[in-house]
């Protein structure tokens, strides 16, 4: 499977609309995710795992809610994901 792009919104530590397209980051062949604690990255393989799995991987706390606390009440929680497998691109 090949990763071209994540949008998330009201997921996780994300209020606002997050796009990370993997394909402009995987020019060289590999990318790294990394940045201080608390910045997000597992939240962005979260968001992956719940666009792909409807789940998340992981003991997660009792009533934990995987919507962004910092966004809107208004705002609707979203994930999607576009990748290749098996030479079709979904």
């Amino acid at each position: 499977m090949r990763l071209h792009r994540l949008v998330a919104r009201a997921f996780g530590p994300f209020a606002d609309e997050v796009d990370i397209d993997f394909d402009r980051l995987s020019d060289a062949g590999i990318f790294l995710i990394h940045g201080p604690t608390g910045g997000g990255k597992t939240s962005i393989l979260d968001a992956l795992c719940f666009a792909l799995y409807a789940n998340v991987p992981g003991a997660r706390p009792a009533g934990r809610s995987l919507r962004s606390h910092h966004a809107p009440p208004t705002t609707a929680p979203m994930v999607s994901v576009e990748f290749t497998a098996g030479g079709r691109r979904l």
